[in-house]
């Protein structure tokens, strides 16, 4: 019998893309330089602190408000 692929969360399934973009490297994971990646702030495998996301959110608003001018 073939065994069911093991179904991850979407903060897993984030970490795990994190790694293989990093080639398996826990290391290269904390240290990534790519910040603008959108999923920089999930890397970790925990979602970032509710703080971080409304100050982020505030800045895309007032870039697509700037934008728009």
């Amino acid at each position: 019998m073939s065994e069911e692929p093991k179904r991850l969360t979407p903060i897993k399934a984030i970490r795990a893309k994190c790694m293989d973009c990093s080639g398996g490297s826990f290391l290269e994971v904390r240290e990534c330089p790519c910040t603008e990646c959108p999923l920089y702030p999930y890397r970790m495998g925990h979602r970032p602190p509710k703080m971080n996301l409304q100050d982020e959110d505030e800045e895309i608003l007032i870039e697509e408000d700037n934008s728009e001018n």
